[in-house]
């Protein structure tokens, strides 16, 4: 009996996670692109260096009204975005939107929270940046919104693209 992998298997291992790899990257780049049509078109993809913004990425994006950190612990498909300049009308719709999506479907007695995005009277009201929660009490802070000037400020950490770009949509739609 051998107590070690063999060559052939250990070679096959390793260009799995390397293909792998290269599919998460090239996922990556797809979502940073899908961004970028989301605010208009116009944006710029760079290399995520180690360090560089809030957590590790496979690539960063940046638009006039945007910069997202596509996640490297994602298969290409998550983002740690800033969404800035939005309208007041545009975060309402934004929010709206948001908490229609991931609406309760649980019996009564949940602990769901009602408003997981603080309303824009809670944001005119704190003059520092306030939670977003998920639906769920129990899971982790989902984000923050500020307003400052008559412009929010909303940064989720661990969103799927596809949220993303819903979210930018309905900025430059109600822009």
């Amino acid at each position: 009996m051998t107590t070690t992998m063999s060559e052939a298997s250990s070679t096959s291992l390793r260009m799995a996670v390397e293909a792998a790899r290269a599919a998460a990257k090239a996922a990556a780049h797809t979502a940073a692109l899908i961004l970028i049509e989301a605010d208009g078109g116009q944006g710029r993809i760079h290399r995520a260096w180690r360090g560089e913004g809030p957590a590790d990425a496979w690539c960063v994006v940046t638009s006039a009204h945007f910069t997202a950190h596509i996640l490297s612990e994602s298969h290409g498909d998550r983002a740690h975005v800033t969404l800035t300049g939005i309208t007041p009308a545009a975060y309402e719709q934004m929010r709206t939107w948001a908490e229609d999506r991931d609406a309760c479907r649980h019996d009564h007695g949940c602990v769901c929270l009602d408003d997981p995005w603080p309303t824009l009277a809670f944001l005119s009201a704190s003059p520092e940046e306030c939670r977003i929660d998920y639906r769920r009490a129990d899971e982790d802070e989902r984000g923050s919104a500020c307003l400052a000037f008559n412009r929010i400020t909303v940064t989720l950490f661990d969103e799927p693209v596809t949220v993303v770009d819903t979210l930018l949509r309905i900025a430059r739609a109600a822009a």
